[in-house]
C-alpha cells in the first residue's frame, strides 16, 4: 500500500458518524452498511469504522506500517496497534460501534484504500480475544462478470457456487483467508441481516451489503469455520416488516422435524478443498456406459423399464440412504428393472406432499434420510448394478411457507404477481418464468443434481402448469386438456432451454415430462408418415419421453369395468385398449401406472371384481391385473410401476408397504414373479422394446375382435420378426 495515515486525537466532527445510521445499525435496518462501515474517505480524512458485536474494544493492527503517530514529528516507532474509539452515541445495549480518523498521506488518487482490507483485534465482553480480517473491509465479494451473467439467466457458472453458504479461501480478496461467504438474491429488501447459530440470531450482528445493480446481499465471515451451523437471513422489506428466509440456495438443511432452517454445508461439492465429506464416486464405468447407449439418436431402442419409488416409505426401518442401498438393488435385479425413479428427493417441509411441494430447498437432499454423501453412496451403488436412477424435478410451483420463497423479499419475487402466481386447488405459487433470475435458479438446480448427484435423467412434473395460464381453473379443464389452454410463452421457452441445455451440457441423460394435455408437441420425436404430427405444423418442447396418462386412464377403467359392461363402454366401448394406437407415433412414450393410480386403491382392487366367482373373486382380480401388465409390455412404450404395484399393494406414506406380509401370500408372490418374467422379456427380446416408437414395430393381427375382449397383435424389430 502506498500510503500512510496518521492519527488524530478524535474524529472531526465533519468525519463523524450520524445518529440515524448508528440507529439503523441498532435496529439491523441498515441498507448500506460500506456507506457507513470499513474505510471511509472523506476529504484528506480516512475513518475507520467497525460495527463487531459483543466488543468491548477493537483495535486496528499495523500490519503494514501504514500507521503514523499523532505527531508526525515525534521520533517513536509506528504504534504496532490503533485503537478505535467507542462512538458515544451508541445505544446502551449494543455500544458495537468502534471508529478512528486519520490524516491521509499519499497519492492524490486514493483509489487504493477502496482495495485494502485491514485486519482488527477483539476484546469482547465476555472476556474472549481474537484478531481477523474485518468483513466491511473486504469489497465486493461475487464477480462483477458472473452478477451480469447470472441477471440474463445463464448458467454456465453454476449459480449455487456463487449463492448461498460455502466454507472457502477468499483468495481473490486475500491469499490465505478463509471463512464462509454468503450471498441472497433479494431485490425487494430495504436491509437483509445474517442470523445463525454463530450470532445467537441476533439480527443486529452481522448487516449484509447490497450489491444495488443486481439486488444481491453477500458478506464474508472470516477466519470462522461455520459447518455444520444453522443459518438464515433477516430480511426487512419495502415496507419495513421484518421475515426470516430460509436460503433458496442452501445446499444442506436440518430435518424437517428439527425445523427448516438451513445449514452452512459440511458436504459442499463446489467449494472441495473445504469439503468435510469424503465420498469417492466409482461409478466411471457406468457414465460411460450411459453416453454410449443413451448419447446418441439410439437411445430411443434400448430397453427401459421404470420403478417408482418413494424413498422414505420403501423401506420403513431404514434411517438412511445406505441402508435402502443394497436392499433396493437386489430388489431392482430380481423385478428385472432397468431403472428407478425417486418421487423428489429435495428438502420438503411437509410430509403428506411426498416432495411435490418444496418451500426452498431445491438444490438440498432431503434431510429425512441422511447426508448429500449418503444420497450419492445409494445413487453410486444403483449405478454399480447396471441400473439408471432418474428423479422429479418440480420446476412448476413451490409451497407458500412464509419461510420460503413465497415474497421473498417482501413482494413477489421468485412467484408471478396476482393471480397467475397462484395454482388453484393445489394451493401453491407458481415460479415467474419470465424473471432470468428466476430462469437461472431453475436451470441451474437441474444441472446441480446432473452434475453433483450423477441422476440419470429428470421427470420434469406438472409440465401443463407452466405451459398454460390458466392451469387449474376447474372451469377450463377440458380446454386445457384438449391444449387450447392460454400459453404461458415464459414458461414454453424456460422448457426448451432446459432440454436443449441438458442435451448440450449431459448428453446421455433423459428428460421425460408428466404432460397431460394434447399440447403440440412435447417430445422431439420425428414425425411418421400419416400420423397427426406429420399434418400439423409442430413446436416441440424437445423433452426424451412424455407420460401417457391417457393410456392408464384407457386401461384401468377397461379393467375396472365389469366383464358384460366392457363391451359397451363410454366412448369408444371396447375399442378402448385398441384406441392408443390412434395417437401411439404423436410422442415417446412411458405407460405409468405410478404414484397417482395408487393413492386410495391398488391396481389390483382397481380391477373387476367377478360376483360369480365367490372366494376366487381376489384370484380374478389378481389374473386381470397380471393381464392388465402383459398387455402394457406388449404395447408402444416404457413400462413405469410405482412401488408396490408388484405385489398389488396400495401405498400411502401414512401407512407404508408390509413387504413381510406381502411375502407370505401366495397371489402377491406369484403377481411378482409375473412382473419379474414379463421384464426379462421386455429386457431380452428386442422386438418389444428397439421400435417402441416406429409405426413398423407394431401391427395388429386381430382387433375386430375386441368386442370380444380379445385382441392380437405383433411386435417387430429390424431384422427380426418376432410376434
Amino acid at each position: 500500500m502506498d500510503f500512510q495515515l496518521q492519527l488524530l486525537e478524535k474524529t472531526p466532527e465533519a468525519c463523524t458518524v450520524s445518529y440515524d445510521d448508528v440507529q439503523l445499525l441498532a435496529d439491523a435496518q441498515q441498507p448500506n452498511p460500506k456507506h457507513v462501515l470499513g474505510v471511509q474517505v472523506m476529504g484528506q480524512h480516512v475513518v475507520l469504522r467497525c460495527w463487531v458485536s459483543g466488543a468491548r474494544s477493537v483495535s486496528v493492527i499495523n500490519e503494514l506500517d501504514i500507521f503514523l503517530p499523532e505527531c508526525a514529528d515525534a521520533k517513536e516507532d509506528p504504534p504496532e496497534k490503533v485503537p478505535l474509539l467507542p462512538v458515544e452515541h451508541c445505544p446502551p445495549e449494543c455500544p458495537w460501534l468502534f471508529e478512528r480518523a486519520f490524516l491521509y498521506g499519499g497519492k492524490e488518487d486514493k483509489s487504493q484504500l477502496q482495495h485494502w482490507s485491514f485486519q482488527i483485534c477483539v476484546q469482547y465482553s465476555g472476556g474472549g480475544t481474537s484478531t481477523l480480517t474485518y468483513l466491511h473491509s473486504l469489497g465486493p465479494l461475487l464477480p462483477e462478470s458472473f452478477l451480469t451473467g447470472w441477471s440474463h439467466g445463464m448458467t454456465e457458472t453454476p449459480p449455487a457456487s456463487m449463492f448461498g453458504a460455502h466454507h472457502m479461501e477468499l483468495y481473490t480478496h486475500k491469499p490465505g483467508l478463509w471463512g464462509t461467504r454468503f450471498a441472497v438474491w433479494a431485490p425487494g429488501a430495504h436491509s437483509v441481516s445474517l442470523v445463525g447459530d454463530f450470532n445467537f440470531w441476533d439480527k443486529r450482528a452481522h448487516p449484509m451489503c447490497c450489491r444495488e445493480k443486481f439486488g444481491v446481499w453477500e458478506l464474508f465471515l472470516p477466519m470462522w469455520d461455520l459447518r455444520g451451523q444453522k443459518y438464515a437471513y433477516n430480511i426487512v422489506t419495502g415496507a419495513l416488516e421484518e421475515v426470516i428466509k430460509a436460503d433458496p440456495y442452501a445446499l444442506e438443511f436440518v430435518d424437517p422435524a428439527e425445523g427448516h432452517d438451513a445449514k452452512i454445508p459440511e458436504c459442499d461439492d463446489y467449494s472441495r478443498s473445504a469439503w468435510h465429506g469424503n465420498y469417492t464416486w466409482t461409478d466411471q464405468a457406468w457414465l460411460a456406459q450411459r453416453l454410449a447407449k443413451f448419447g446418441g439418436e439410439m437411445w430411443s431402442s434400448q430397453p427401459l423399464s421404470i420403478y417408482e419409488v418413494h424413498l422414505g416409505s420403501w423401506a420403513p426401518s431404514a434411517t438412511n440412504y445406505r441402508d435402502i442401498a443394497q436392499p433396493l438393488v437386489q430388489h431392482l435385479k430380481e423385478l428385472n428393472f432397468t431403472a428407478v425413479e425417486f418421487l423428489p428427493v429435495t428438502q420438503y417441509p411437509c410430509d403428506q406432499s411426498w416432495g411435490y411441494q418444496c418451500a426452498a430447498g431445491l438444490y438440498a437432499v432431503d434431510r429425512r434420510l441422511g447426508t448429500p454423501d449418503d444420497f450419492r453412496y445409494l445413487i453410486d451403488t444403483l449405478h454399480n448394478n447396471g441400473i439408471a436412477v432418474f428423479m422429479d424435478f418440480v420446476g412448476a410451483h413451490f409451497a407458500k411457507d412464509e419461510w420460503g420463497l413465497v415474497n421473498y423479499s417482501g413482494t413477489p419475487q421468485y412467484e408471478y404477481e396476482g393471480t397467475l402466481g397462484e395454482i388453484p386447488g393445489w394451493g401453491t405459487a407458481r415460479y415467474n418464468y419470465s424473471k432470468a433470475e428466476v430462469q437461472a435458479y431453475l436451470l441451474g438446480a437441474a444441472h446441480h443434481w446432473i452434475d453433483h448427484f450423477h441422476i440419470d435423467g429428470l421427470r420434469v412434473d406438472a409440465v401443463a402448469a407452466m405451459i398454460y395460464k390458466n392451469f387449474g381453473r376447474e372451469e377450463d379443464g377440458d380446454e386445457i386438456m384438449a391444449g387450447k389452454g392460454r400459453l404461458n410463452e415464459d414458461g414454453i421457452a424456460l422448457l426448451k432451454r432446459l432440454c436443449v441445455e441438458v442435451r448440450t451440457r449431459h448428453p446421455g441423460v433423459l428428460l421425460s415430462a408428466e404432460e397431460s394435455t394434447n399440447f403440440r408437441w412435447v417430445t422431439d420425436r420425428p414425425a411418421e408418415n400419416g400420423t397427426e404430427r406429420q399434418r400439423d405444423d409442430f413446436r416441440d418442447l424437445g423433452f426424451h419421453m412424455k407420460w401417457n396418462m391417457g393410456f392408464t386412464y384407457d386401461a384401468l377403467s377397461y379393467f375396472g369395468s365389469s366383464f358384460k359392461e366392457r363391451r359397451s363402454l363410454d366412448t369408444f366401448g371396447w375399442k378402448r385398449l385398441a384406441w392408443f394406437l390412434n395417437y401411439a407415433y404423436n410422442e415417446r412414450w412411458i405407460l405409468p401406472f405410478s404414484h397417482d393410480n395408487m393413492q386410495r386403491k391398488s391396481l389390483v382392487d382397481q380391477m373387476a371384481e367377478d360376483k360369480n366367482a365367490g372366494e376366487v373373486g381376489e384370484d380374478v382380480r389378481f389374473a386381470q391385473m397380471r393381464v392388465l401388465l402383459l398387455y402394457t409390455i406388449g404395447m408402444l412404450g416404457r413400462p413405469l410401476l410405482f412401488m408396490g404395484a408388484e405385489i398389488g399393494e396400495s401405498w400411502s406414506c401414512a401407512e407404508p408397504i408390509d413387504w413381510d406380509a406381502a411375502a407370505l401370500d401366495p397371489q402377491k408372490n406369484l403377481l411378482r414373479r409375473w412382473v419379474a418374467k414379463l421384464l426379462k422379456l421386455y429386457r431380452d427380446i428386442p422386438c418389444l422394446h428397439r421400435q417402441d416408437d416406429r409405426a413398423d414395430g407394431f401391427h395388429w393381427l386381430d382387433k375386430d375382435s375386441g368386442s370380444q375382449c380379445v385382441y392380437c397383435w405383433k411386435r417387430m424389430a429390424r431384422n427380426e420378426l418376432q410376434a
